[in-house]
């Protein structure tokens, strides 16, 4: 009796394991260590948040690159919110025509968490297409949102 309970509590172990570890496998790393783009720096934007930290309202900004037909897109905090735990999130969408009929290629195309530097980078190939490109900061401390700005490039 004894050894049927430790048998079946050592396979609920074994499986407790495994499926913990399966996740933490199947998941992308949560932020690169650098959180940087290669290419040339084609534009982006500030994000700003509803309410002033620090005397100023800007929480982070979204850089833009291309190199070799392919875009890189990343949401960098500001030094108002550098190191400070928050939600970040970037996206890189690929439009059909123009700047309509964007849309995300892959999951690969967005990064959102809680980061305390960066949310990406995401990398897509649009080589002669325009991309969409949104970047988010949620500042908890001050309940505010600093956007879902979206801007658009051709190229």
């Amino acid at each position: 009796m004894t050894t049927s309970r430790s048998r079946i509590l050592a396979m609920l172990a074994a499986l407790v394991l495994i499926t913990t570890g399966s996740t933490f496998l199947a998941s992308p790393p949560a932020q690169a260590a650098t959180g940087t783009c290669s290419g040339s720096k084609v534009g982006g934007f500030d994000l700003y948040g509803d309410v002033a930290i620090n005397g100023s309202t800007k929480y982070g900004y979204v850089e833009v690159y291309y190199s070799g037909g392919y875009n890189c897109a990343r949401t960098v905090s500001s030094a108002n919110t550098w190191g400070v735990s928050k939600v970040m999130s970037v996206e890189l969408w690929v439009c059909s025509s123009g700047t309509s009929n964007c849309r995300l290629l892959s999951a690969d195309d967005r990064d959102h968490g809680t980061y305390r530097y960066y949310a990406g980078p995401v990398t897509a190939y649009a080589s002669g297409k325009c991309i969409w490109v949104i970047g988010n900061i949620y500042y908890p401390p001050t309940d505010s949102n600093a956007g879902n700005n979206k801007v658009g490039w051709c190229g």
